[in-house]
């Protein structure tokens, strides 16, 4: 039994014309979710869903996307969720995602799994977050059979693991939370890859020119995340560091 649940903070009309993307390819998955959970983080914009499937939790206060996910992993738990699949209103899903997803942590020993993540639009910023791998996981090595952390836009978990390892509420954006939740799971526990499952990320470019700006506050928004993930895990990152592999996640080095 799988949940979806996905954070969302609605600002203007492209969040809305996003969310209704997304749900259009939750809607197309080949293996549907038993529940979806939609926790909107006291959005300033108001808006109304198209799909009815949808348990659309409304938060009266806003507290960052970690607190978010966490309302959401209590409620798919108490309904029995087996494994909790998380991605943002700015993906779209492949519609063998969830089935896929699903299948490795069923058919595996990981507490979490990772998937292939893309680029939505086609300017030199999208294509460079690509290269990059600015939203995939990183290898660790030297066998690259373990993912060292994976960002929360494509990633599963066993409900067990996230019982033990929740979102720590401390960090306000969507930036570091997921490495630390990563991180604090690898004590006990590993994440896999897999490369079947897919999905891709809109980063909101209108092109390559006018979308640069936008560009440089995401990573400066990733920056400012830093000093909080460093600090709670100065040991395992000095540990970690001789052993993960230099470059993300790619598809030809799999």
């Amino acid at each position: 039994m799988s949940a979806l649940i996905i954070p969302c903070y609605i600002k203007t009309q492209w969040d809305i014309n996003c969310l209704d993307r997304l749900l259009d390819s939750v809607q197309q998955q080949t293996q549907q979710f038993e529940n979806v959970y939609l926790i909107d983080d006291a959005s300033p914009l108001k808006y109304k869903l198209r799909h009815d499937f949808v348990d659309h939790i409304l938060l009266k206060e806003n507290g960052g996307p970690a607190r978010a996910r966490n309302i959401g992993i209590e409620k798919a738990i108490s309904t029995g969720a087996e494994y909790l699949l998380f991605t943002d209103h700015d993906c779209i899903l492949d519609k063998e995602w969830n089935k896929k997803m699903t299948a490795f942590l069923i058919a595996t020993d990981f507490g979490a799994v990772g998937g292939m993540t893309y680029s939505w639009g086609k300017t030199l910023l999208d294509y460079y977050h690509d290269i990059n791998g600015t939203l995939a996981g990183k290898w660790l090595l030297p066998e690259r059979k373990e993912l060292w952390y994976m960002p929360s836009l494509n990633f599963g978990i066993k409900s067990f693991v996230v019982e033990q390892f929740g979102f720590d509420e401390r960090f306000p954006t969507a930036a570091g939370e997921d490495v630390d939740l990563c991180l604090r799971m690898r004590s006990k526990y590993k994440i896999g890859f897999c490369l079947e499952a897919k999905l891709w990320h809109d980063y909101g470019y209108k092109n390559s020119i006018l979308g640069f700006n936008k560009f440089m506050k995401l990573f400066k928004k990733y920056k400012s995340s830093s000093a909080t993930v460093y600090e709670g895990h100065t040991v395992l990152m000095w540990d970690a560091s001789e052993s993960i592999y230099k470059g993300n996640i790619h598809e030809p080095h799999i």
